[in-house]
């Protein structure tokens, strides 16, 4: 970066020259070279945007670590912004570099730039395990998108109910979904009462698709950005990274542990009757945020932890509907998809390609998150 030069003592001695009527023209000469030197100056200073910083690293692989050198990374831009077509000062800036990271200012969730491109998504039938709603693979491509580069903790909801007074289905209800050697209604759970422990850095669950949406929409109207859930599109494409195999790390479940909290050797010792991944990643129930390897792109939790919420309506058959730009689902019934699988998923439900969904958007259970995103 470029920082402006202070005044010297020979600069300052401009001021007594200008009573001096021989030294017009040269002065007039100097103001304009000056003027022009300020404006070069201003025009080439580069300005990091607030809560911005640039991660090394490409689309081909993982930020590196916080603490390396910062670049300009525009912010999100306002709805406002979006909506202009005019060419005016107010259209949204140009994409930021792969991999770049904004935080937001309000919640400090930390958001991760996609670049935009084309991929192949769905399930091929040489993997072992895969479900038929994951066919037909197909061609696929996605404009840019910022993704949450966790999955949104309890201090980061927190921070919403509090600002946004807004309450919770399962606390108007008085009830959630709980595993307790069998899945049944818990009077009392909610995001508060998970029923384990957990810290504000961990991943909020027991919050149903309308929780979700209602905070997406506070932060959107907070922010003046465009902020939802991510589509099942750009789920998988944020899950894949660039990879084409069975899971981000490759085809080997019993590799997970090292990269998402999973059902696994851990949780076999409370719950034995559990088909397990042959591996411990140290968690029985959920993990804070970021425990375990990112993946290529520098995202957390992809595969494991909690399941994650999704924009679209679930049809079995939606891949055979998929426009070729990004496809959302908006018709077709009441289920939501979820993706990603939990703390509580065995390996089959650990792939980027598999498939689930809840029957009702006001289901939640504590094994159920979300992350955002917010479109250019």
């Amino acid at each position: 970066m470029f920082n402006a030069l202070p005044l010297t003592g020979s600069m300052r001695g401009l001021k007594r020259t200008l009573r001096m009527r021989r030294w017009f023209p040269v002065l007039a000469l100097m103001v304009v070279l000056g003027a022009g030197g300020s404006w070069w100056l201003g025009s080439s200073r580069t300005q990091l945007p607030e809560g911005l910083e640039r991660h090394a690293g490409t689309l081909a692989g993982p930020p590196a670590e916080s603490g390396d050198h910062q670049a300009a990374v525009p912010v999100p831009a306002p709805a406002s912004a979006l909506s202009d077509g005019q060419g005016g000062t107010d259209r949204a800036p140009g994409p930021p570099p792969a991999s770049s990271i904004w935080r937001e200012p309000l919640t400090g969730m930390e958001f991760v730039w996609v670049t935009g491109g084309c991929f192949w998504m769905g399930g091929a039938t040489a993997e072992t395990r895969w479900d038929k709603d994951e066919i037909p693979r197909h061609k696929v491509c996605l404009d840019g998108f910022w993704l949450g580069r966790f999955e949104v903790t309890r201090g980061q909801f927190r921070i919403f109910l509090d600002r946004g007074g807004y309450v919770t289905d399962a606390e108007r209800e008085g009830y959630a979904w709980a595993y307790a050697g069998k899945w049944e209604q818990k009077p009392g759970f909610s995001w508060r009462h998970p029923g384990f422990a957990q810290d504000e850095n961990h991943p909020v669950v027991n919050v149903s698709w309308h929780d979700a949406k209602a905070m997406a929409a506070w932060l959107e109207a907070e922010s003046r950005r465009p902020v939802a859930l991510p589509t099942e599109a750009q789920w998988e494409y944020a899950c894949r990274a660039g990879t084409e195999g069975v899971r981000f790390w490759g085809d080997p479940p019993d590799s997970a542990c090292a990269f998402a909290n999973v059902a696994d050797r851990t949780a076999a010792r409370e719950f034995p009757a559990w088909i397990v991944h042959s591996c411990a990643d140290g968690a029985v129930f959920t993990a804070a945020v970021g425990s375990y390897t990112a993946n290529p792109w520098g995202f957390h939790d992809m595969l494991g932890n909690v399941w994650e919420w999704c924009e679209d309506v679930y049809q079995a058959d939606a891949y055979a509907h998929h426009a070729l730009n990004n496809p959302l689902m908006v018709k077709g019934g009441r289920e939501r998809v979820v993706r990603g699988g939990s703390w509580y998923s065995r390996p089959e439900s650990v792939r980027c390609a598999d498939r689930d969904r809840l029957r009702e958007p006001s289901r939640r259970s504590h094994d159920q998150g979300f992350r955002l995103a917010i479109e250019r």
